[in-house]
C-alpha cells in the first residue's frame, strides 16, 4: 500500500469518527477484517440482567474503556500514516491528517509536533534537506537549553527532533541521557521528601523518574516499599478516626471509617477485630431494643429492630424465631380483641333485650284496672303507694336504659319503700348492685 493510499484510508476513518463524509467509500476495504476486531461482538457476550446500579456502572465503564482503546488504536494508525506522508514530502496531507487527529484528541502530543513541523516545511522544494535542517535546528536548540541547565525544555526539543527523525541516533542518545539526568533529579527530590515523611510527594517524584527511566536501578522496589508505608499510614489515620467516632457513640460512622481502612489495608487485623466488635455490639443493641418494644406490644417495630440485628451479624435463625414469636403474639391479640368485642356486643344486646322485656311487663302491670277507693293490701300497702311504686319503677327503667344507673337506683329504692313486695324493684336493685358493685 502506498503512503498516499494509507493516509487517505486513515483520514476517512477519522472523518467517519468525527462525522460522515464522501470519502468513506474510498477506505481501505482490505483492512475491514482487522477493523472488525476492534469492536466488541456483543452477540457473544452473555451479560444477563443488569439489575443493580453497581452492575450498570461497571458495564458502562467497560464500554468507555473499550471505546478509549479503539480510539487510541485508530489514532495511532492515523498518526503513523501522517508520519509516512511527512517523510514522503506530502506536508499538506500530513498537516490535514494531524489536524483531524488533534480534533479528536487535542492532547495527542506527537501529532501536534508533526503538525508544527509539516506547517513549517509546507512549500519546501527540497523536502529531505528541509526535514534534516529542521531536525538539526531543534537538536541544536535543545542542546543549547541543556547547556543552560534548562533540562525540561531541552528534553522537549530533543523529543521533537527524535519524533521527527526516529532514526537520528544522535538525538536519541542525548534524549536518553537527558531523561536519565531528569530521572536522577526526581529521585533525589523523592529521597528528600521521604526523609521528611512526605510519602505522597515521594511517590510522585519517583513515579516521574520511572516514566523517564523505566530501568532505574532498584526504583521499583523503593516505590513498592513507600506505597506499603503510605497504605499503612493512611490506614492508621482512618483507624484512629474510627476509634474517635466510636468513643463518641457514632457507631454507624465508625463502621464506615473502618470500611475505608480495609479498602486501603484489607489485612489490617485491628480494623477487622474492631469492626466485628462494633457490629456485634450494634446487633445486641438492636435485639435489646426489639425486646423492649415487644414487651410494650409494639410488635411491628420490634420485628424491624430484629431484622437490623441480623444485618449486623446476629444469628439469622434466632432473629427469625424472635420475629415469629412477635407475629404469633400479634395474631393472638387480634383474635382476643375480636372475641372481646363480640362478647361485649352480645352482652349489650342481652341487656337491652331484658330491659325491654321488663319495661313491657311493667307497662302491662300498670295498665291493669285498679279497684275503687283505696283498699288496704294484705301487706299493709295502699293501692296509691302501689301505683306510685310502679311509676317509680318505670322511671327507673327509663334511666337504666339511658345508662344513668344512679338515678335508676334512686327510683327503685323509692319503689321499694312504697311497695316492699314489688319484686321488679328488688330485681332492678340487684341488677344495679351487680353492675356497680353495691347500692
Amino acid at each position: 500500500m502506498n503512503v498516499r493510499g494509507a493516509g487517505l484510508g486513515a483520514a476517512c476513518l477519522l472523518v467517519a469518527v468525527a462525522g460522515p463524509a464522501p470519502c468513506a467509500q474510498k477506505g481501505a476495504r482490505r483492512n475491514a477484517g482487522e477493523a472488525e476486531k476492534l469492536f466488541l461482538n456483543m452477540t457473544k457476550v452473555n451479560l444477563g440482567t443488569l439489575s443493580t446500579e453497581e452492575d450498570k456502572k461497571k458495564y458502562l465503564y467497560t464500554i468507555q474503556l473499550e471505546k478509549a482503546r479503539i480510539t487510541r488504536k485508530t489514532l495511532q494508525a492515523a498518526y503513523e500514516n501522517a508520519h509516512d506522508l511527512y517523510r514522503s514530502g506530502d506536508y499538506e496531507g500530513a498537516r490535514e491528517l494531524t489536524a483531524k487527529i488533534l480534533n479528536i484528541d487535542p492532547g495527542y502530543e506527537d501529532a501536534a509536533i508533526l503538525q508544527r513541523a509539516a506547517t513549517q516545511l509546507q512549500g519546501s522544494k527540497r523536502s529531505f534537506l528541509s526535514e534534516n535542517q529542521l531536525v538539526e535546528f531543534k537538536f541544536g536548540e535543545g542542546m543549547n537549553m541543556y547547556r543552560q541547565g534548562r533540562l525540561v525544555e531541552a528534553a522537549q526539543r530533543l523529543g521533537e527532533a527524535s519524533k521527527l527523525a526516529p532514526y537520528n541516533l544522535k538525538a536519541r542518545y542525548w534524549l536518553r541521557k537527558l531523561h536519565g539526568e531528569l530521572a536522577q533529579e526526581h529521585y533525589r527530590r523523592g529521597q528528600t521528601a521521604y526523609r521528611q515523611h512526605r510519602l505522597r510527594e515521594t511517590l510522585d517524584q519517583w513515579y516521574a523518574a520511572l516514566v523517564l527511566h523505566p530501568h532505574f536501578p532498584r526504583l521499583a522496589e523503593s516505590i513498592s516499599k513507600v506505597e506499603t508505608e503510605l497504605r499503612r499510614s493512611e490506614a492508621n489515620e482512618k483507624l484512629q478516626s474510627a476509634l474517635q467516632l466510636y468513643s463518641q457513640g457514632r457507631s454507624e460512622d465508625s463502621l464506615k471509617a473502618l470500611e475505608q481502612v480495609l479498602l486501603v489495608q484489607p489485612s489490617d487485623a485491628k480494623a477487622q477485630r474492631l469492626m466485628s466488635e462494633i457490629r456485634a455490639e450494634m446487633a445486641n443493641q438492636f435485639v435489646a431494643e426489639g425486646r423492649r418494644l415487644y414487651n410494650q406490644r409494639q410488635y411491628p417495630a420490634a420485628i424491624v429492630q430484629w431484622k437490623k440485628a441480623v444485618e449486623y451479624g446476629y444469628d439469622a435463625s434466632l432473629g427469625e424465631q424472635l420475629a415469629t414469636r412477635a407475629r404469633d403474639a400479634m395474631r393472638r391479640e387480634t383474635e382476643e380483641k375480636k372475641r372481646r368485642e363480640e362478647a361485649a356486643q352480645r352482652h349489650e344486646e342481652e341487656d337491652k333485650r331484658k330491659a325491654e322485656e321488663e319495661a313491657k311487663a311493667a307497662q302491662e302491670k300498670a295498665a291493669q284496672p285498679s279497684g275503687a277507693g283505696v283498699p288496704i293490701s294484705p301487706m299493709g300497702v295502699t293501692e296509691e303507694n302501689r301505683r306510685s311504686a310502679i311509676q317509680h319503677w318505670n322511671l327507673g327503667i327509663i334511666s337504666f336504659q339511658k345508662g344513668d344507673y344512679d338515678k335508676a337506683r334512686d327510683e327503685w329504692i323509692l319503689c321499694k319503700k312504697l311497695d316492699p313486695s314489688n319484686s321488679d324493684c328488688l330485681a332492678g336493685l340487684q341488677r344495679i348492685e351487680a353492675q356497680l358493685g353495691g347500692p
